[in-house]
């Protein structure tokens, strides 16, 4: 009470024109009230009537006594903090910083401009503004200081200005809402936290700029699916990308050295990563219980000391990529010595991409592409109505392991090459007819991690079954792996020929 009732004389003496010896004051000059530093003739925002409800626009500038000007350039710490009636701030551009808690827990607050010559936005300047949707960052900003916005639930989506050198830690932490994010090339550091529990973002985009990644910066991000790292970042710190599950693929490049303790531990949606060649040192669980995990690729010639259990939980008879001259070595290295099936980058790069189909009469001789980390192949084929005429399962290594006709028949033993595709020979088809094929790859855990179909024909005339004959209608019988044709008394094959 002592505070406002002394604001209140100030504003009274200032109104009718008494000056002050010292160089600050405070004024209320309608629902504002204003720190006024009298040698600079700036004035400062430092609180709101406690019963302000609405829209608010800051002036640019006050007077005082019809004959001073002072021009607004801040908002003061804690200003509008717990304002919840507050519904829409306007910033005007003589304003240069927000202060820390500015607007901190505005529950209410949907709309904030922010004017042009802003440089900083304080800690906790927006935090628990649970209203606020969107928000335009001026490309005068140059810092985000601390949990600036965390908490902000409904926040769908912001982009970091070319201005914007640095985003503190916790700035958008338990932004819920968060959909996507665009890190642009100027800033160089991501605080720790800084987009921890964002469950709803599902893409980021980190700038060519940044050196470091904080810790726990993306931390439960689980809506995330993809995330590009520029390649001027160093260093992936600890649980940065922790409990991530949603995302599927990550690439580090070559300019990171080090990725920290439990940097991915629990994503278990990745199904592929690539490490780039300046990793020299992986923290302990970094990869723990990336369960999905398909494939790996490190591109260090030396192998990458490991901390402790970094692949502990992942399937280690999922190939691991290496740089050709070092097979031998990661054979040796702890912990990269447990993956059964080490193999040079250049068998990676030789896959095939398509599937190839070549019928005859009554057989499709088919090669598909071998894909990187998946555990089994299921081929299937269908007829020209949908119905599966047969299917196949094949392991990692394309060696049948599970075979079921509806119609054909299987002939020999299936024919691979590791490398360069997977073969496999069907027989016992219709002559003339059309088929679907599928080849669906899948991993350790069942996901699908490729697709692909092709189309084709046999070779020679309809079969006999289709052509009508009078007297007894033909029927198509399964016997012995094979199918033949029963019409009346007597048996034919499929291309007419009679079995005695």
């Amino acid at each position: 009470m002592t505070k406002k009732l002394f604001t209140l004389l100030l504003a009274v003496a200032a109104s009718v024109g008494t000056m002050f010896a010292w160089d600050y004051f405070q004024v209320q000059i309608g629902a504002l009230y204003y720190n006024l530093d009298a040698t600079n003739q700036t004035a400062r925002v430092i609180s709101s009537s406690d019963k302000y409800f609405g829209d608010i626009v800051i002036p640019a500038s006050v007077t005082i006594n019809y004959a001073i000007t002072y021009s607004v350039t801040s908002i003061g710490k804690y200003a509008f903090e717990n304002c919840s009636g507050l519904t829409s701030i306007e910033i005007p551009n003589s304003v240069t910083s927000i202060g820390d808690e500015a607007f901190r827990g505005c529950s209410g607050l949907t709309s904030v401009t922010i004017g042009n010559s802003v440089t900083s936005i304080g800690n906790y300047a927006f935090n628990d503004c649970s209203s606020l949707t969107s928000v335009t960052i001026p490309n005068s900003v140059k810092s985000i200081g601390d949990g600036a916005f965390a908490y902000c639930t409904g926040l769908k989506s912001v982009t970091i200005p070319n201005s914007v050198t640095s985003i503190g830690s916790y700035a958008f932490q338990g932004c819920t809402g968060l959909t996507s994010v665009t890190i642009l090339n100027s800033v160089t550091s991501i605080g720790k936290y800084a987009f921890e529990n964002c469950s709803s973002l599902t893409s980021v985009t980190i700038g060519n700029s940044v050196t470091s990644i904080g810790n726990s910066a993306f931390r439960s991000c689980i809506g995330l699916t993809s995330v590009t790292i520029g390649n001027s970042v160093t260093s992936i710190g600890e649980y940065a990308f922790y409990g991530c599950s949603g995302l599927t693929s990550v690439t580090i490049p070559n300019s990171v050295t080090s990725i920290g303790d439990y940097a991915f531990y629990e994503c278990s949606g990745l199904t592929s990563v690539a490490i780039g060649n300046s990793v020299t040192s992986i923290g302990t669980q970094a990869f723990y219980k990336c369960t999905g995990l398909t494939s790996v690729t490190c591109e260090a010639i030396t192998p990458p000391t490991l901390g402790y259990y970094v692949f502990s939980s992942v399937d280690t008879s999922i190939p691991l990529y290496v740089p050709a001259g070092s097979v031998s070595a990661y054979k040796f290295a702890d912990q990269w010595k447990d993956f059964s099936n080490i193999l040079p980058i250049s068998a990676r790069e030789t896959e095939t991409t398509s599937v190839q189909a070549e019928p005859t009469d009554n057989s499709v001789s088919v090669s598909w592409p071998q894909v990187s980390g998946a555990a089994s192949y299921e081929l299937v084929i269908k007829d020209k109505d949908g119905n599966v005429v047969c299917t196949l399962i094949f392991n990692a290594q394309g060696q049948l392991i599970s075979i079921a006709f509806n119609a054909p028949s299987r002939d020999g033993a299936p024919q691979h090459t590791q490398t360069v595709g997977f073969s496999y020979t069907i027989t016992g088809l219709e002559a003339g007819t059309d088929y679907n094929l599928t080849i669906t790859a899948k991993n350790s855990n069942g996901q699908v991690v490729d697709k692909k179909e092709v189309s084709f024909k046999t070779n020679g005339l309809e079969p006999i079954e289709n052509v009508y004959i009078e007297g007894d209608k033909p029927v198509k019988v399964l016997h012995d792996g094979q199918i033949y044709i029963l019409r009346g008394e007597k048996t034919y094959t499929l291309q007419g020929q009679e079995v005695k």
